[in-house]
């Protein structure tokens, strides 16, 4: 993920920005020599961070960032590269059966699948555990880069943010030998929905185009099931009334004295549902990644 986005001072005096290391970040002024890498390392799995000369010369109390100065705007790239990927949690593909069933352990030599286990279910009632549909693997992380610097300071404005964002889905079999690939492939058939939703922002040049969105997959797979939504609860209010004699407070419209009272008509504030894409993937012989890329763009800042 690169989001490049453009700051503005609107204080007499200079903010120092206390950025964040997990994003990589440059500041782009003068010779551009603001700036802060970082990398995973592959023995330990632990992070590694380079920071520029002058970036080391300008921290303070401790944090790394960059100084604004007064009534400057500057522009900043924010990003996660592949040298140290954020990784998303994915659910795990569920039916009836417990998760041991089917392949579970599968044991590798010089990439090649040499023995595995397969488990069983010890339930005479249950031949059959499922049947399989692309089951959706995540959900999207909801990202506000325009509300967090007004919660911190309200001389430092967010004048607009515009960048890529790109997810990878990758099927690592379970291998004893550095993830080689494997000469077996054993095909997955899954959805996924978008990473990440930029709040208030507008996103498109979707790669690959998805396949649906939300609102339509929940339908797809009522479909693709053969089930069919379930109706509603009955309405409380159209159940006739107890008689008051059974010791209950009749609950009407009317008052102990008799009187009716008109019932207020309540105008109930429209909350549109989150949409977002979805893609159905299958993956399997020689096709075992798929990426998703986007770009996000938001201006005009009115706060």
């Amino acid at each position: 993920m690169s989001v490049n986005v453009t700051l503005i001072n609107l204080a007499p005096y200079p903010k120092f920005i206390v950025a964040n290391p997990l994003y990589d970040f440059k500041v782009y002024r003068q010779d551009n020599g603001e700036w802060l890498v970082g990398h995973r390392e592959e023995t330990s799995g632990g992070m590694v961070y380079t920071p520029s000369p002058k970036t080391m010369n300008s921290t303070l109390n401790y944090r790394l960032g960059f100084w604004v100065y007064p009534y400057e705007t500057v522009k900043v790239e924010f990003s996660i590269t592949s040298e140290h990927e954020y990784y998303l949690p994915l659910r795990d593909y569920r039916d009836s059966c417990p998760e041991d069933v089917g392949l579970y352990i599968l044991e590798y030599e010089n990439g090649s699948l040499v023995r595995g286990r397969i488990g069983s279910y010890e339930n005479l009632n249950s031949p059959i555990c499922g049947v399989a549909y692309p089951q959706l693997l995540n959900y999207p992380l909801v990202i506000r880069f325009n509300e967090v610097l007004p919660s911190m300071d309200g001389y430092i404005k967010m004048l607009k943010y515009e960048g890529v964002v790109k997810f990878k889905i990758t099927d690592v079999p379970d291998s004893a030998d550095d993830n080689s690939t494997s000469k077996v492939e054993f095909p997955l058939f899954f959805a996924v929905s978008q990473p990440v939703i930029f709040h208030n922002a507008t996103m498109s040049d979707f790669q690959p185009n998805y396949s649906m969105k939300y609102s339509d997959y929940l339908n797809f797979i009522l479909g693709y099931r053969g089930l069919k939504a379930t109706k509603g609860t009955k309405d409380s209010s159209q159940e006739p009334q107890k008689d008051p004699s059974d010791g209950l407070f009749k609950l009407t419209n009317n008052l102990i004295s008799g009187a009716t009272i008109k019932k207020p008509e309540i105008k109930e504030p429209v909350v549109e549902p989150l949409d977002f894409p979805i893609w159905v993937v299958y993956m399997g012989k020689d096709v075992n990644t798929l990426e998703i890329s986007y770009r996000v763009k938001w201006n005009n800042y009115r706060g």
